[in-house]
Parts: C-alpha cells; structure tokens; sequence
C-alpha cells in the first residue's frame, strides 16, 4: 500500500517541488511522447520513491514522474498511474494526486485511452470528459482512516470543471481538432467489455468506457483540485479484437495531436 508521508518527504529531499508546480498531467496508456516536451526536467521512476507502490510492469506502462516547464506552465508529468486491476489497494491509486497536491499543483489534468460507445465516437477522436460513472466497485476515499487532508463526502457534481472543459475545446478548435464532449465510465478491467456490457453502459448513459480516471479525479475534488480530463478514443467498445497492444499504436499514431491540442490547453492556463 501506498505511503504518502515517505513518498513526500523524499521526494522534497530530491528537489521536487522547487519549480513550483501548477497543473499535474496524468498520462495515459499511449499519451506517454507528451513527457519529452518538458523543458529542463528533473526525472525518477516510481521505483525509486519511498512510499511509492511497485509499479506492475504492464507493457507500454513508462512509470516516471518529470518536474520542469511544460509549454511554460511549471507542471508535474506523471508517466504512467497505477491501476486497480494491478492489485492495487484502492488508495494506492490516490498517490499520485496527492503528491501533485502536496508539491502545489491546484489544477489536475487527466488522460487516457477510451473505447468509443457514442455512435460518433469513432478511433482517433478526442473527448472531454464531462462526468464520470463509476462501475469499479472500489472508491480510494473509503476506509477507517480520513484520507489527509481530503473532505470526507467530496461532492461530485461538477467534478470536471466546465470552464477547463471548454477551455479543453478551445485547444482543439484552435490547432484544428474537433475536441467532441461526454461522459466516461470507469470499469476494473483487466478484460475488455462484452457487447452487453457496452448496451448495458449506453443504457446508463456513458459515451465512453476506460479502467482509470475516475479514483484520480475523485481524491482530486476531495482535495480541492479542479479537473480536466482528456479520452482518446482507441476503439469502439466491445469489439472482439480489443487488445491492449491496439491501444499503444493508437495512442503512438496520434501522439503529435495528443500534443497540440493539450499545449494549445496549457497556452490558456499561463
């Protein structure tokens, strides 16, 4: 399990912080080209915090945290997260977000690959989340013990800030991309969905299912964070050749995208 008190301490020692973060950037499964456009960075690998879970090892998974300017904007790159369907405990998924918290950072930004279930969301689309349904049966808030320093009962509504959303989908008007809109919900995973289970989620009212985010953005609210958070659409939901190695090469075939849209982003936070 995940102990914050240890991961901050060292990372403070090591000179985290001293850049002064503002945003936090959460990369997801693909999103990881965007850490080479942080100038002058200060690198380590999750390994090698105290406090820090071992990082499972998924193919594709780059577990690094960068401090430096990214388009300007002191920020924190987390390449990489860890997720519930690792074995991590609930918690551990918060860790994260804590330290960007601790180190300053009021403003989180989240991303990830999404399997489309909106009839209009097809591969190679880009979505703003605008809320979340959370179906991994698990929550990092729950427990004996307060998380520190977050609210007990963090309400949800308007988690995903609607100035930052569309701000999100300026960006995308700007450098040329349609930045479409819509709701994200968050599953354990590891497998893919079945075809029922994506009818089931439509019928809920999702338009875009994942196996992250969600614990992330609620320990952010908890926290007094605001939150963005940026789908690319790998795939249509439910399909049978679903795989994983699918959703790098997606993420890898429009990294140069992923970078315009979310520096464009960043030019509007400055």
């Amino acid at each position: 399990m995940a102990d914050f008190d240890a991961a901050i301490a060292d990372l403070r020692d090591t000179g985290f912080g001293g850049d002064h973060p503002r945003v936090a950037l959460i990369l997801g499964s693909g999103w990881g080209a965007i850490e080479r456009e942080v100038h002058d960075p200060l690198t380590t690998r999750y390994e090698n915090i105290p406090g820090f879970p071992e990082p499972a090892g998924t193919a594709g998974h780059e577990c690094r945290l960068t401090e430096g300017l990214l388009w300007g904007v002191p920020a924190l790159v987390f390449r990489g997260r860890y997720h519930a369907y690792e074995g991590h405990h609930p918690r551990s998924l918060a860790i994260q977000v804590q330290v960007a918290h601790a180190l300053g950072c009021g403003t989180l930004v989240l991303t990830n690959a999404a399997g489309g279930i909106r009839d209009d969301l097809q591969p190679g689309d880009l979505l703003a989340i605008t809320d979340h349904i959370n179906l991994m049966g698990i929550n990092p808030l729950a427990g004996f013990t307060r998380l520190p320093g977050a609210k007990p009962f963090p309400a949800m509504g308007g988690a995903y800030e609607t100035d930052l959303r569309d701000k999100l989908i300026d960006a995308g008007a700007q450098t040329g991309e349609q930045v479409k809109h819509g709701i994200y919900a968050a599953v354990l995973g590891p497998s893919f969905e079945t075809p029922a289970e994506v009818e089931m989620l439509r019928r809920l009212g999702a338009d875009a299912v994942g196996m992250s985010t969600v614990p992330e953005a609620i320990v952010a609210r908890a926290l007094g964070m605001r939150v963005c958070g940026l789908s690319l659409v790998t795939n249509r939901a439910g399909g049978g050749q679903d795989s994983h190695e699918h959703t790098l090469k997606a993420g890898h075939d429009n990294a140069p995208r992923l970078v315009k849209v979310l520096q464009a982003l960043f030019a509007g936070l400055v």
